[in-house]
């Protein structure tokens, strides 16, 4: 009997280097042979780094953090960037000034976004390149566009958006990587009805339906995978009586629909962080590792795919 191919996949990094690192770790500790991203891999967070009578303070956790030497202005940002949030040094007046101009702190996010996620797939190329294990990445709602190309020309790392890419000789993975509008208004979200047109449109290239995976940023619709907190005008959480959130189902409902229609073997979901687990839509099993960026510990799940069916899968925690 042929060996499975064992399949590690996590979502919503969100800049977190120490689960960056986790991630490409995991292709030893799990054995995988494929690595796989489904999308949001950028930071949400800028946090600057005033310079300040010959030392660097800025904000972290909540707090105010001094960094006397260079050894701890270094140390403060490793733990910015284990948590998610990118580190800027910059004075305090241009800071301000770009406080004011909104275009130019979006392209400042953006690049250095861009030039943080060059350094995870340098990481991986220099970790995994000599390793027969594959490592592909798809982008998520709050990913800029212009990381597919920093991907798609990388020489070890694959970009799994706009195209079909085989996993092995059974199974083709279909990517998506937008979401249902939400109330963030985040890059790259798509109405109800594109999303299902872009769906079919490449559900209809697949040469086995039934043996593929769909791996579509935002989860389905009335699953135990899209289950977020309520909000109200002001972005804020509502509270039931008993001091819990309420919550809401907030996925799509177009990609519900695909995947009832055609049943591929497997869903592969991110997006909604507080929603880890399980579900089934009628013979497709539907996973989302959910996410806890921030504290730096990494979820995922391992995966072992036979031909025509899944031997196993293991939500994780490290």
């Amino acid at each position: 009997m042929a060996k499975p191919t064992r399949l590690f996949f996590v979502a919503d990094l969100h800049g977190s280097e120490r689960c960056f690192r986790k991630f490409v770790n995991a292709a030893s500790a799990y054995r995988a042979d494929v690595l796989l991203v489904g999308g949001d891999v950028a930071s949400k967070i800028l946090t600057p780094l005033f310079p300040e009578d010959g030392a660097w303070v800025g904000d972290y956790q909540g707090r105010r953090r001094r960094a006397n030497s260079t050894a701890e202005v270094e140390a403060f940002e490793a733990d910015l960037r284990a948590s998610g949030a990118i580190p800027h040094r910059v004075e305090r007046k241009t800071w301000q000034a770009l406080q004011l101009d909104r275009p130019a702190m979006d392209r400042l996010f953006r690049d250095l976004a861009i030039r943080e996620l060059s350094e995870w797939l340098d990481l991986a190329k220099t970790r995994l390149g000599p390793t027969r294990v594959r490592t592909l990445i798809g982008l998520g709602n709050d990913d800029f566009t212009e990381m597919e190309e920093v991907i798609g020309h990388h020489p070890y790392v694959a970009l799994t958006d706009n195209r079909l890419v085989r996993l092995d000789d059974h199974h083709e993975l279909l990517t998506i990587p937008y979401s249902n509008p939400t109330p963030w208004r985040t890059n790259r979200e798509l109405p109800e009805a594109e999303i299902g047109e872009r769906i079919e449109a490449w559900a209809r290239r697949l040469e086995h339906p039934e043996q593929a995976i769909f791996n579509i940023h935002v989860p389905p619709r009335n699953t135990p995978l899209d289950l977020a907190p309520k909000l109200d005008e002001n972005l804020t959480k509502l509270m039931g009586p008993g001091g819990d959130p309420e919550l809401a189902h907030v996925g799509s409902a177009a990609v519900r629909e695909a995947i009832e229609r055609h049943q591929p073997l497997l869903g592969l979901h991110g997006h909604i962080h507080e929603s880890k687990g399980f579900a089934r839509i009628g013979r497709t099993t539907c996973l989302n590792p959910g996410s806890v960026y921030a504290e730096g510990t990494l979820q995922g799940v391992v995966i072992d795919l036979e031909p025509r069916e899944i031997r196993s899968y293991v939500l994780t925690t490290g």
